[in-house]
């Protein structure tokens, strides 16, 4: 363990890729903590992708991209406008509960950042919000996308820590609308403090003609969950249906999907999904060497001697994920974290949904927090601005959603209230 950590973080420090580094990392292991031949390299990262979950990830990546070409992204920005808009600092609240409806979409954060960022930060900028406030606003609550359901992470997690995908899915949906709440709370009070300007109020009949403009785009999240669900679909195949419904919604409805468009979001797809791939990959081959060096059974034996209570291994989890997600990306976090943490919860008889909702919502913070934080990063480079005022406008989203990462710690109930009540 020590020596994974060592040429790991020592890789990374040189700024080598995470997948790279993992993958130098795991030969580095094979070499010297084991008698394999470096074949088994090969065929782990081949049988860490093999799985038929993993094929939800392209798909829905896929499918948020063509939401955004088809127009989608614009409509729902003018949808939240009629909702939300009227409260002070209207725009930071519009980006708020548009990546809430967008996480139901693409399940991924940084889709999400991109998608709405590109809109709705230049638009912050010309009613008078400080850049580094919007790239804030715009980086905190897209990491909202991997809490709500479909969460690319949770699909991850479910395949590494055997743990049901759907429940996962549903579970984070009250921790994720929570998150979105608080963190509008926050944006009206601070808009109130700075004087941020807000829309003008639309009325009953527009709002309601807006709502049936929209109501294509709104439609999807509300198929993809309730079709998860009702069990009419499996994660993976709604992730296939949401393609076809963004093909559908695109080119007959709003009108505005191209075949030019359609085959630069495959490419652009293609291009993510081999990054995310490739890191699913090698962050599996050192899952599996942790786990052919019994790492997380003597880290079990060691916890067990110890005898601690769930909510102290669960506090411990939280802060892990706290550090971990300032240094590595989310998806060879969780894998990685999930594999070593995932038998000395169950030991624990934790359950597996409240493991993995807190597990993902930590990491969630991490998208935002320095040296990584890619949300942050993003969102920056759309601002203009740096990392480091952008990362100080964020300490009060950032307190906000450590309160209630300790409340997922403390409460079983805030993640397993909802798929208690639909499944068991």
């Amino acid at each position: 363990m020590l020596l994974f950590l060592a040429v790991f973080f020592v890789l990374v420090a040189i700024s080598t890729p995470i997948s790279i580094a993992l993958g130098i990392t795991s030969v580095v292991m094979v070499l010297t903590q084991t008698d394999l031949k470096l074949m088994v390299v090969a065929q782990r990262m081949f049988t860490g992708i093999d799985s038929f979950p993993l094929m939800a990830i392209p798909f829905f990546i896929l499918a948020g991209h063509l939401m955004n070409a088809g127009g989608t992204t614009q409509r729902l920005i003018v949808f939240c406008n009629a909702l939300v808009g009227s409260f002070r600092g209207g725009l930071a609240n519009i980006a708020i509960v548009g990546n809430m409806i967008m996480a139901g979409i693409s399940g991924s954060s940084v889709a999400d950042a991109s998608a709405l960022g590109s809109i709705i930060i230049p638009s912050m900028k010309q009613e008078g919000y400080d850049a580094d406030y919007a790239a804030a606003v715009n980086a905190t609550a897209s990491t909202i996308g991997i809490i709500i359901p479909p969460s690319i992470p949770m699909i991850l997690l479910g395949v590494v820590a055997s743990v049901s995908i759907r429940d996962l899915f549903i579970g984070g949906a009250i921790p994720g609308f929570v998150t979105g709440v608080v963190l509008m709370s926050i944006a009206t009070y601070i808009a109130r403090r700075r004087g941020y300007p807000k829309h003008a109020r639309v009325s009953f009949l527009r709002a309601l003609q807006l709502t049936v403009v929209c109501l294509p785009a709104l439609f999807m999240p509300i198929a993809i969950v309730g079709g998860i669900v009702l069990g009419v679909f499996t994660p993976t195949e709604a992730a296939v249906i949401a393609v076809v419904y963004a093909l559908v919604v695109g080119f007959m409805i709003y009108r505005e999907l191209t075949w030019r468009k359609v085959v630069e979001a495959l490419y652009e797809t293609g291009t993510q999904a081999a990054v995310v791939l490739l890191v699913i990959a090698t962050a599996s081959v050192i899952s599996w060497l942790l786990a052919f060096n019994l790492v997380p059974q003597n880290l079990a034996e060691w916890v067990k001697s110890h005898d601690p209570s769930q909510t102290t291994l669960l506090a411990i989890i939280a802060f892990v994920c706290l550090i971990t997600g300032t240094d590595i990306d989310v998806a060879p976090a969780i894998i990685l974290l999930g594999s070593v943490f995932a038998p000395i919860a169950f030991h624990l008889q934790i359950d597996p949904v409240h493991f993995g909702v807190l597990l993902v919502y930590g990491m969630a913070i991490g998208l935002f927090t320095p040296p990584v934080g890619t949300t942050l990063i993003l969102s920056c480079y759309i601002a203009k601005t740096t990392i480091f005022h952008s990362f100080r406008a964020c300490l009060p989203f950032l307190a906000a959603m450590i309160a209630i990462l300790t409340a997922l710690v403390l409460f079983k109930e805030f993640a397993l209230f909802l798929p208690g009540l639909l499944f068991h």
